[in-house]
């Protein structure tokens, strides 16, 4: 009777307890424990993971700071190629803008020659002029000449007023080859296209370093480009 009592009596005081304890989980949320912070459960870390081989931490990086950059590296450009050897300029009527007799001439006198088939008629030869009259301006006084070698399309290209007339007006200031029979806009551009314009570079030892045809920007401006390469390359 007296165990039967004593087993009662404890039931009764468990109950209690339980009873104290959802009271409190349900009047206080706030302040309950939860299995989280009663115990961890196995297997987790309260502190900062330590790495495997025994070491710190790694500290947190100051606020403002970032990790450093790697080390660029700046690739070369590439050579510039050399296409060919230059020709000469034959059976020509004359120049313009020049005392110079030869291409030869020029070139003895320069570092650099730039030479553009070209006709005061042609509207694409028109808008490389501004271009070309840049790189004229920027680098004649640093050895690089240009020429302009003029093979008329149609006959009133010709005339060689006509030609004089449309160089003052287009302004162009540099020589003028006139190859009025387009023997050497034929003989350089070999095939049976030619174009105008076409532009080359020919260096101090005659040869091309630069050929294109077209009027695009682009070409242009990787002409202008080209010879200052060329230039640093002499002057090195």
């Amino acid at each position: 009777m007296k165990s039967s009592y004593a087993r009662y009596a404890a039931l009764v005081v468990v109950l209690a307890g339980i009873a104290v304890i959802v009271w409190t989980a349900v009047a206080n949320p706030d302040t309950a424990p939860t299995f989280a912070e009663a115990a961890d459960p196995p297997g987790t870390q309260s502190s900062p993971a330590v790495p495997s081989g025994g070491g710190a931490a790694p500290e947190a990086r100051a606020e403002g700071t970032s990790a450093p950059s790697p080390p660029t590296t700046t690739q070369p450009p590439e050579p510039i190629p050399v296409l060919g050897t230059a020709l000469t300029l034959n059976r020509l009527d004359g120049w313009l803008n020049t005392d110079a007799m030869s291409l030869e001439e020029i070139r003895e006198q320069n570092t650099l020659t730039v030479v553009q088939f070209w006709t005061f008629g042609c509207r694409n030869c028109k808008k490389t002029l501004d271009a070309l009259g840049q790189l004229h301006a920027d680098f004649r006084d640093r050895g690089v000449e240009v020429v302009g070698v003029h093979s008329p399309e149609f006959a009133y290209e010709a005339d060689v007023d006509n030609i004089i007339e449309a160089a003052a007006e287009l302004g162009v200031v540099w020589p003028i080859a006139l190859d009025t029979t387009k023997y050497n806009f034929h003989v350089w551009q070999e095939g049976p296209t030619g174009y105008w314009p076409r532009v080359y570079i020919i260096d101090s030892e005659n040869q091309i370093r630069f050929d294109r045809r077209g009027d695009g920007a682009h070409t242009y401006r990787e002409l202008y480009a080209t010879v200052e390469r060329l230039l640093a390359r002499e002057s090195a």
